[in-house]
């Protein structure tokens, strides 16, 4: 059994979701479970209806969604051919946009989108899409069932950011995949969206659908997680930035883990923790160019040779340095500080200590008026914007004596104000001015990736 997941970009129109359905038949063999997110950009706009109903601009948040429905109504019409099947799609798709215009009313009514409001928006996207593939693959001759996220996907209740009720999910997802599958049907089912035990609606953060199709892998024990998404695989840098990139073969755990938290949207950061608890590897594919060997991430690689295998940057950036007021001994210092992030709940991606000071590196959107007033309260509070953080993953990093000197011969004449180098095995990470990002990103990628480095690690990305 493998699972398979299908990013938004993958969905995107009439032509990707047919040629979804190509590739899912393709593994059938395989005994694929499949996965869907929403099609491309369909979130956004139902977050942007959600804020426009807010707002009060009913009108606003309606044009939205009609919009919105416009695009699913077209992919139906170019796919879906047989009556009764068409019928039934028409029906659902109806009733779903009359929920929405009901849920936009009561939303202008309070003027109030709550998190939990939020997902009650947001989940459409991913219900009508998995409609809308599983109907494509038994328009084409391939049985294929629905699976409703309500039924097995449970989470606690920290909506816009629900976690997973393992057990839970296990002892109902187990027997509705074995009964479609021994009913020789293919489990269509979404990503991203779950359901509280009480049974409302959740999400469990943007772009989540990834870390959805790991928790399934893992309930499931399945042999391979597959990530079908828009690139060829992970590659050694955003070709955006850097027009050679090569693909990257093959990751550990640890590096993908490292690759998606510093900044690297082909995977949310997530997926790797239910894959590295079950040991499933993790393949990510091309949809644009299936025939791609795309990047295997596994739990252990044969390379032991010191090397960078991929740079990755995230803007928006700040660093905030805490003096204390009085010194009153470094731990209780220590203290204060962290239980004022955990009290907001705020990600912080470096860490840098002296005997008497703090900085740290966090997304410059949690800097809020309460975040800041508490940490002042507790000492001098100093923040340095506009900066970026740009993270080198790789192969026995911590253990080399020459990469962290080709880093700063690379960045030579750009400041760095944070450097954090042995406090990983797998990556090193620096923080600039964001305005140097990508210039820094370039020189990074031609000081370790300008010579061959070898066809058993890289490989050229397809045309």
């Amino acid at each position: 059994m493998i699972v398979m997941k299908f990013g938004g970009t993958s969905n995107k129109d009439a032509h990707a979701i047919s040629n979804v359905a190509e590739i899912i038949r393709a593994h059938r063999g395989r005994n694929p479970v499949v996965v869907i997110s929403a099609i491309a950009q369909a979130t956004n706009m139902l977050e942007r209806a959600g804020r426009a109903a807010e707002n009060g601009d009913t009108a606003e948040a309606r044009k939205v969604i009609e919009e919105l429905f416009e695009r699913h109504f077209a992919i139906l019409d170019a796919l879906i051919h047989d009556k009764a099947r068409r019928s039934e799609l028409e029906c659902y798709m109806k009733t779903s946009f009359d929920e929405l215009s009901s849920l936009i009313q009561g939303v202008a009514i309070v003027r109030e989108c709550t998190p939990r409001t939020t997902d009650a928006f947001c989940s459409y996207g991913e219900l009508l899409s998995s409609r809308l593939v599983a109907a494509t693959l038994l328009e084409t001759g391939t049985g294929s069932q629905w699976l409703d996220t309500r039924d097995f996907m449970v989470t606690d209740d920290h909506y816009t950011s629900a976690l997973p009720v393992m057990d839970q999910i296990r002892e109902r997802l187990e027997p509705l995949v074995r009964r479609a599958q021994e009913s020789h049907l293919i489990p269509v089912t979404q990503g991203f969206i779950g359901v509280t035990s009480a049974g409302i609606r959740t999400t469990m953060g943007r772009e989540s659908s990834d870390y959805s199709a790991s928790i399934i892998g893992a309930v499931l024990k399945a042999e391979e997680i597959q990530i079908w998404t828009d690139v060829d695989g992970v590659l050694t840098a955003d070709p955006g930035v850097v027009p050679g990139a090569k693909k990257v073969r093959e990751l550990s755990f640890g590096q993908a883990f490292d690759i998606s938290y510093f900044g690297a949207k082909v995977l949310h950061p997530h997926t790797m923790l239910p894959a590295i608890e079950q040991n499933i590897p993790v393949r990510i594919y091309n949809s644009r160019n299936p025939r791609s060997t795309g990047t295997l991430v596994t739990g252990s690689l044969d390379q032991k040779r010191s090397m960078i295998k991929s740079i990755s940057y995230k803007k928006g950036i700040v660093l905030a340095s805490i003096t204390p007021h009085r010194r009153s001994g470094q731990y209780m210092f220590w203290d204060q500080v962290f239980n004022i992030l955990t009290k907001y709940n705020i990600p912080v991606y470096l860490v840098g200590t002296s005997d008497i000071k703090i900085i740290l590196a966090l997304e410059a959107k949690y800097l809020s008026e309460n975040l800041t007033s508490d940490l002042s309260g507790i000492g001098n509070l100093h923040v340095c914007g506009e900066r970026g953080l740009i993270t080198l993953v790789g192969e026995a990093i911590a253990s080399s004596g020459t990469i962290p000197a080709q880093i700063f011969r690379a960045l030579e004449g750009n400041p760095v104000s944070l450097f954090s180098f042995g406090a990983s095995p797998s990556s090193i990470n620096i923080v600039v001015e964001e305005r140097s990002v990508e210039n820094s990103v370039r020189r990074l990628h031609d000081e370790f990736f300008a010579a061959d480095r070898g066809s058993d690690v890289f490989e050229a990305v397809s045309g």
